[in-house]
């Protein structure tokens, strides 16, 4: 499976070389595992001079065995070095210029020597401004490696010149990934996003084990629900190792979440974590481990002060494995696979309502990009008050346009289709932004829709699969 995306970041990785020629940089990539930073690092050094190391948990003097004789490849004079510091010292002073030096998993150096994290220190500050070396080092361990970059007790701390975290592929790039296994239908397309996300490693895997053109639920119980499931262990592995000792606190919120609660009294009740202990919880995984989203009202002016907000996965596998995997483990531990498939394509409609409505915002801010519409704003997100809800509002805060959004993971009648619009309306009354100035549209998202062109010609934003196809592939 080719490179897919990843422009931007190869453009600035581009950027930072060219400095490269006044002065070394030190530049951290860290996303969570499977996400693709050391393919991005590698499809960057693929025409340039560079080495890799994949540093992993080892002893320390066979780790700098294996890092010497990579070096040696391409610098044979490199004599035989015992101590970090001097490996690293004399590889800098001997690479050639603006080479590419890449340490695959560095916060893996604390479990070998912890010290080697005062040598890199001591060392970049020494040749800072006197070599022309691109540093790169990647992380799946987030936590750490901000600890490592971001805690000012850490040597390392504010050594990073560049600081990335590499966030997983959007829906139109997994669209093409999936049309090279011949899943072509974008209804399914949408399936295997609304479980998979943007992690391109779990679409490299799909093709590895040959599903070709299959659909989501024979691609479940080949990547999941078997013994042998290649995916089988993959949640819990990644989780585990980044909780440690309070992985059951984290693992009870995750799954409270992934169930739809959202509201921090009703994730304390239903995890069972003290309501004084949960805030704790929370900012981790929003701020540290990037696991949840905090989202509040998109219409609030002022959101430091709003006290609305909502909690949400914001990885997508991960909700999935929760809902389905996590909290039915004793099903799945005995190996009643078929059962929970079942289960699984009986409550899919369901589940994928809310993934829907990521993906329809997705569509929308990428609509306003290929300019292919008159949708245009600054801002766009979900409103809710009490107990009214609009899945999305697009505002634009220079014309005062305000776009009303409901997305339905269904095929709609014209009439079921106009209900919606008629209802929003009615929910928009509601919505207190700049009520006496603004110019408001409504529209709806769903699979299908009965005689789209005849509502958008009552001046109604309508979209459907059909649209999402050609933005996702445009002719």
């Amino acid at each position: 499976m080719k490179f897919h995306n990843r422009v931007y970041e190869l453009r600035e990785l581009e950027r930072i070389r060219s400095l490269c020629r006044k002065t070394m940089h030190f530049t951290i990539i860290s996303g969570r595992r499977r996400v693709g930073k050391t393919e991005l690092v590698k499809k960057f050094c693929s025409d340039k001079e560079h080495f890799y190391f994949f540093i992993g948990r080892k002893n320390p003097l066979l780790l700098m065995e294996e890092l010497s004789s990579i070096v040696k490849e391409k610098i044979p004079i490199f004599p035989t070095i015992t101590k970090f510091d001097e490996w690293l010292e004399f590889l800098l002073n001997n690479a050639k210029k603006e080479t590419i030096v890449f340490f695959d998993e560095f916060q893996n150096f604390k479990y070998v020597d912890e010290s080697i994290f005062t040598d890199f220190q001591k060392i970049f500050d020494k040749y800072r401004t006197k070599l022309n070396i691109h540093i790169i080092v990647a992380g799946s361990h987030i936590t750490l490696i901000n600890k490592i970059f971001s805690d000012n007790k850490e040597p390392l701390f504010g050594r990073a010149t560049e600081k990335y975290v590499l966030k997983p592929l959007l829906f139109k790039d997994v669209s093409e990934m999936l049309s090279e296994i011949n899943i072509m239908d974008i209804e399914e397309q949408i399936k295997w996003f609304i479980v998979f996300g943007g992690i391109p490693k779990y679409y490299i895997i799909a093709q590895e084990q040959g599903l070709e053109g299959k659909d989501i639920f024979f691609a479940l119980k080949t990547l999941l629900f078997r013994d042998f499931a290649p995916l089988k262990e993959e949640a819990i592995s990644v989780l585990s190792e980044e909780f440690g000792s309070e992985h059951q606190s984290y693992f009870s919120i995750l799954e409270a979440v992934a169930l739809g609660n959202s509201e921090m009294t009703t994730i304390a009740n239903k995890s069972g974590i003290n309501i004084k202990s949960i805030s704790k919880y929370l900012g981790l995984l929003v701020r540290d481990f990037r696991y949840l989203d905090y989202e509040i009202p998109v219409t609030e002016e002022k959101p430091w002060k709003c006290k609305k907000g909502r909690y949400f996965l914001s990885d997508s596998f991960l909700r999935f494995w929760f809902r389905y995997i996590y909290r039915n483990r004793s099903e799945y531990e005995i190996g009643s696979y078929d059962t929970l498939v079942s289960k699984i394509e009986q409550d899919f409609d369901s589940f994928a309502g809310k993934e829907f409505e990521k993906i329809s915002k997705e569509f929308l801010i990428e609509l306003g990009k290929q300019k292919r519409s008159q949708i245009i704003f600054s801002k766009i997100g979900k409103w809710w008050q009490k107990n009214q809800e609009i899945d999305i509002i697009a505002l634009n805060s220079t014309t005062y346009d305000i776009f009303f959004f409901e997305c339905k993971w269904k095929e709609l009648k014209e009439g079921t289709a106009r209900k919606l619009l008629e209802d929003l309306k009615i929910k928009s009354i509601s919505v207190n932004w700049n009520q006496d100035d603004r110019k408001e549209h409504f529209g709806v998202i769903a699979k299908k829709i009965e005689n789209k062109e005849k509502l958008r010609a009552n001046g109604y934003f309508v979209f459907d699969l059909a649209d999402f196809k050609t933005l996702s592939h445009p002719q």
